[in-house]
């Protein structure tokens, strides 16, 4: 017979491994049923507001009417300073977006 430093326990090794999948498993669910989501109050603040922001028309007809009745009659006057002034603003956040 030989005697060497090698311990061979094939049954206890494999009985262990099921112990350990069993236990993991079970944390697993504790850990399903303990998961929770809180929203800040700042979160609901800003859900608010995009739903409200959402039911706003895209165009203000009431600005569009007073414009084309500006000018129909001739009285609309478009300042070159603030048009140039707007798109520069405008390119310019979109270059920072």
């Amino acid at each position: 017979m030989r005697i060497t430093d090698r311990v061979e326990v094939v049954g206890n090794v494999q009985k262990s491994e099921k112990v350990k999948e069993k236990a993991t498993v079970e944390k697993a669910e504790d850990v399903a049923s303990k998961d929770q989501v809180t929203v800040s109050e700042r979160a609901k603040e800003i859900g608010r507001l995009q739903l409200e922001v959402s039911k706003l028309p895209e165009v203000r007809t009431d600005r569009v009417e007073e414009v084309k009745n500006a000018i129909n009659a001739g009285t609309y006057e478009v300042k070159g300073s603030a048009v140039a002034g707007k798109l520069l603003e405008e390119a310019i956040i979109d270059s920072l977006i």
